[in-house]
């Protein structure tokens, strides 16, 4: 095993931290398989069984899910970044999400069997999956405590938050706007305001049967107060 892979390995997630003993123990006893997908190419589907942990090294691909009111959300996604590892646990374990190469990518990928049964013997993995999986948990409760806030604006924008995987890059939002009303406990046309000033702001486009934040970082300066 080259040494740059050592060197790639410390800087993912799960794995900063780790020595270079350590490193070497793993891949010793943990299968690291190196994966490539072409454009257009589904990498996992929603539904699925989640029996593996992702890294996607390099290319731009697609997280699509459904969530509440059938409202599709789409978000785009740079490499490098890791998915969802939280699928893997639980009642049900399966993929919430489906991932698309939207160009050429490659991934590492980590079976479950592996995770389970020797990345999760080594302590520093351990902690850094624990404490992952932890900031997941507080993030949630943390957007829902805001959720008090009772602008029409702030409700939409965590709304949103509490719908996608990552809190920046371009996020496609699929839904009627009776059933998003709905779903937010505001009128028809007070969404109607509050979609027409973030798109008179720049922050969205809309588009037939929902709209398109264009960078949701951006958006979120407008919850920040900033």
């Amino acid at each position: 095993m080259q040494e740059s892979f050592f060197i790639k390995l410390q800087l993912l997630p799960l794995f900063q931290g780790v020595s270079h003993d350590e490193l070497m123990h793993m891949v010793e006893r943990v299968k690291f398989s190196f994966v490539s997908a072409e454009e257009g190419e589904i990498v996992v589907e929603s539904g699925t069984s989640a029996n593996k942990l992702l890294y996607a090294l390099s290319g731009t691909l697609t997280s699509k899910r459904v969530v509440e009111q059938g409202m599709i959300v789409e978000e785009y996604l740079e490499a490098p970044f890791l998915f969802h590892p939280e699928c893997m646990f639980g009642r049900n374990p399966c993929w919430k999400y489906t991932l698309k190469a939207q160009t050429d990518a490659s991934l590492l990928s980590i079976s479950k069997h592996d995770v389970l049964i020797h990345l999760l013997d080594f302590l520093t993995f351990r902690l850094s999956l624990l404490n992952y999986l932890s900031s997941i948990s507080e993030e949630i409760k943390y957007q829902n405590a805001k959720l008090q806030r009772q602008s029409n604006e702030y409700l939409l924008i965590n709304y949103l938050l509490r719908n996608v995987s990552m809190p920046y890059g371009t996020k496609s939002f699929k839904i009627g706007m009776v059933d998003l009303s709905q779903t937010l406990g505001i009128s028809r046309l007070a969404l109607s305001k509050c979609l027409n000033n973030f798109s008179q702001q720049g922050y969205i486009t809309l588009k037939r049967g929902g709209f398109v934040v264009k960078d949701f970082a951006l958006l979120l300066q407008y919850l920040k107060g900033g």
